[in-house]
């Protein structure tokens, strides 16, 4: 054991682990009550209408989410109506999903959602910090792959 105490307040992982699981659990029962659909089942569906046309692996690729849990996502949006693959013969993963009109329905109801509990995270950055932070976020995002 080393000399020193651990500062957690000056370790960004904490910080970036701490706000994620907040966000994310906070996220998640909200969509649930109020949209019928958690947190992943958001991210597969934003995924999806950010790429128009999107198989679960690309999905994975876009988003770094575990492909088993993004699978379950993909069925239950299925299940929901809010997905449907694209018609034709592909393999697994391939397979390439979009949104119904039932998805493009509820797509911009859960995004005004988000985007208010952003503002609510984000409340007291100005809007040059905001800006500054997310190109942070970016260049420390190009970095993910090192690990």
């Amino acid at each position: 054991m080393t000399g020193e105490p651990f500062d957690l307040e000056a370790y960004f992982p904490f910080f970036l682990g701490t706000i994620a699981n907040r966000w994310t659990t906070t996220s998640s029962k909200i969509y649930l009550t109020e949209f019928g659909i958690g947190i992943g089942e958001w991210r597969v569906l934003a995924s999806v209408r950010a790429q128009g046309v999107a198989s679960a692996q690309m999905v994975v690729n876009l988003i770094a989410m575990d492909a088993g849990a993004v699978s379950r996502s993909m069925a239950k949006l299925v299940e929901e109506g809010l997905v449907e693959p694209l018609s034709g013969r592909f393999a697994g993963r391939t397979k390439p999903y979009h949104l119904t009109d039932k998805g493009h329905e509820l797509y911009p109801r859960i995004l005004r959602t988000a985007r208010e509990r952003e503002q609510i995270l984000l409340g007291a950055l100005t809007d040059a910090e905001k800006r500054q932070l997310i190109a942070l976020m970016r260049k420390i995002m190009t970095r993910v792959d090192a690990l």
